[in-house]
């Protein structure tokens, strides 16, 4: 554990520094026992809430396994780039999938029943209006463990997910769209919709499946909704608004709901017990467990992830030299650790000890490194789609 300067501990952990000052008969030395006591009693009471955070999250998750597998016989859940609703007796579900920009509703009724027509356009009609307040809303998943979390612990950051449209530009052509045009719009939809069928778990159902492939547009140009909150940030942080871009874009293709059993959350697929805690240690000054509604906030999402970038850049790889060679280790970084980054290069965990031998390396030869010997192979590959994406939208932040 790396130590605090006493100045830095009081910045960073204000509520130990309300002890009153030692008094005359009190040494200093004395004093200083009881802050590191209370800094050390503070430390082991955030890694308990961190421990207690990932255990409800794991239960919650198998639990909401169980209840698909029971209606559904299977465990199909949100991922990265793919966004799940179900309904609310769990026998419809919509599937968006961000990637291959497809949309599939799902519906349990009998093989000739007679209201299929009509629940496929509601189930299509909410997707067209869904805003990721409604999105949330509809999370049950998320919201228990919101619900559990918030009860366990008083370190929780929570905030209210905004109305920020899901999907209705990019179906529709605007974000506010006229009852006229959200008619149009459901009505094409349900009518270029492909059906299939296949047995349900329910002997008396089957699920009728309809598919739909999403309006024609580069998932490139879907990063403009939040274009105003990554440049905002980059610029407080230092970091390249393009590099921002790029990471989201291969972290979740743009799925404001994103979500992963790791759990990551949102745009930047945020993971609470590191992003998250490194990151709301610099942004608020201590370590705060950030909770799904906070994450699904776009522009907390953004925030704590410029924050997270910077902290690698310039914190835990600043002894890398050349920049560009100290970018491609965030990269690599952003998605494994700086530990794993080492690993790529001396085969332990020791950054500055690694260091010593990427600044011998060229940009290239650190890439291609990288590339080659990092521990996990989602790592190298994330590798391969971030560092183009990221040289791809330079253009497009060029002089901003």
């Amino acid at each position: 554990m790396r130590f605090l300067p006493f100045g830095i501990l009081a910045l960073v952990f204000p509520a130990i520094m309300v002890m009153p000052p030692a008094s005359p008969a009190q040494s200093f030395e004395e004093y200083m026992k009881q802050q590191q006591s209370a800094f050390v009693s503070y430390q082991e009471q955030i890694n308990r809430d961190f421990q207690e955070y990932q255990r409800i999250i794991e239960e919650e998750f198998s639990n909401f396994k169980k209840q698909v597998q029971e209606s559904w016989g299977d465990e199909i859940v949100s991922t990265p780039t793919q966004w799940v609703e179900y309904s609310r007796n769990m026998k419809n579900r919509t599937l968006v999938d961000y990637e291959n920009s497809t949309i599939t509703v799902e519906i349990q009724a009998p093989e000739k029943a007679e209201n299929l027509h009509k629940e496929l356009q509601e189930r299509v009609r909410n997707l067209v209006t869904a805003t990721s307040a409604s999105a949330f809303e509809n999370d049950t998943l998320s919201r228990n463990i919101e619900k559990r979390i918030t009860e366990a612990s008083d370190n929780v950051l929570t905030d209210k997910v905004k109305p920020e449209p899901v999907l209705t530009k990019e179906l529709t052509g605007t974000d506010r769209p006229s009852n006229r045009q959200i008619n149009r719009t459901v009505n094409e939809l349900v009518q270029k919709s492909v059906a299939t069928q296949r047995p349900a778990p329910d002997p008396g159902n089957r699920i009728h499946a309809f598919t739909i492939t999403l309006p024609d547009a580069r998932l490139s140009d879907k990063g403009d909704a939040y274009e105003r909150e990554i440049i905002k940030y980059s610029r407080e942080r230092k970091i390249d608004p393009a590099l921002v871009v790029a990471i989201m874009h291969s972290e979740s293709s743009f799925n404001p709901m994103a979500k992963s059993h790791i759990p990551a959350y949102g745009l930047m697929q945020i993971v609470p017990r590191s992003a998250g805690k490194d990151a709301s240690q610099l942004v608020y000054g201590e370590q705060k467990l950030l909770s799904p509604s906070y994450l699904y906030n776009a522009d907390n999402n953004i925030k704590m992830g410029v924050a997270y970038l910077h902290i690698l850049y310039y914190r835990y790889l600043s002894s890398i030299q050349n920049p560009e060679s100290r970018l491609y280790c965030s990269i690599a970084a952003y998605n494994t650790g700086a530990g794993n980054v080492a690993r790529a290069f001396i085969g332990n965990t020791n950054i500055r000890r690694a260091a010593e031998t990427i600044n011998r390396m060229t940009p290239e030869q650190v890439y291609n490194k990288l590339v080659a010997d990092l521990p996990y192979e989602e790592t190298r590959n994330y590798m391969k789609k971030v560092t183009p994406r990221y040289k791809g939208y330079q253009a497009r932040f060029s002089g901003r």
